[in-house]
């Protein structure tokens, strides 16, 4: 509702759109740099597909009819995406955790949504544990570059600031990641999707979580990121919502 309203933040569902039960991922970010948000997908026969948004929300005429990215991705499987836009063009990258290792790569989008070769070959970005899940790309350290939210397999949550020493045109990282410890206690036994989002505008990344029950809740950004004490960085949990049990993917 373009402000926070605690559990009044979202109002009812809007249905943009139908045919998505092939989808095995789902995301939305801005591929084409008009400052709307486009829906991509990744379909359970390896395609990947962009939904364009067609000037902003307008029932199912919201999105316009899916365009391929000139063919499969890159012959490599991912197990984990997250977007974002890691070169500062004002359009969306992906990066991938290869798939059963901690090896995660960028692809950076250099073209028009639809266009041949609009993804780069896919580039190092950071070397993760095998056990690591990345959760989310945005900028929590506060630093004006994206950094890499990663669930740990022993239930803790960090972010992985891996531009700490610059970043190059192709978005490439200048050195190693910097480890900050966020919190612990988080696991996928209790929340069934966590992600990065502003939930209230303020500019900053807020933690979302949707729990296997359908409770919809949000750590929001303090809105500051002490190095010595990345902890307080998110604030305690809100309740945003009830009900989303039918929900798989929240974006």
């Amino acid at each position: 509702r373009g402000r926070w309203q605690g559990p009044e933040t979202f109002g009812e569902p809007v249905r943009i759109g139908e045919g998505f039960d092939n989808v095995l991922w789902l995301g939305t970010g801005d591929f084409t740099g008009n400052g709307y948000a486009d829906v991509v997908v990744i379909s359970k026969d390896e395609q990947a597909l962009v939904h364009l948004n067609q000037g902003g929300l307008n029932g199912m005429d919201t999105l316009a009819a899916p365009l391929r990215f000139g063919g499969k991705l890159p012959e490599v499987t991912y197990d984990t995406i997250a977007l974002g836009d890691l070169t500062g063009d004002g359009r969306t990258d992906i990066v991938g955790r290869l798939q059963h290792t901690g090896q995660v790569h960028r692809i950076i989008n250099r073209s028009a949504a639809g266009a041949p070769e609009m993804f780069a070959p896919p580039q190092p970005f950071a070397v993760l544990d095998p056990g690591d899940i990345p959760a989310g790309l945005a900028d929590v350290t506060a630093s004006g570059r994206p950094d890499l939210l990663v669930l740990h397999a022993d239930n803790s949550l960090s972010v992985h600031e891996v531009y700490a020493h610059g970043r190059g045109p192709e978005g490439e990282p200048a050195g190693e990641a910097v480890r900050h410890a966020l919190d612990t206690g988080w696991n996928l036994e209790t929340y069934k999707v966590l992600t990065l989002t502003d939930i209230d505008g303020d500019g900053h990344p807020d933690l979302l979580g949707l729990r296997h029950d359908g409770t919809l809740m949000v750590h929001r950004h303090s809105g500051s990121f002490d190095p010595r004490s990345p902890e307080t960085t998110f604030d305690p949990p809100q309740v945003l919502g009830k009900g989303w049990d039918r929900f798989d993917i929240i974006s």
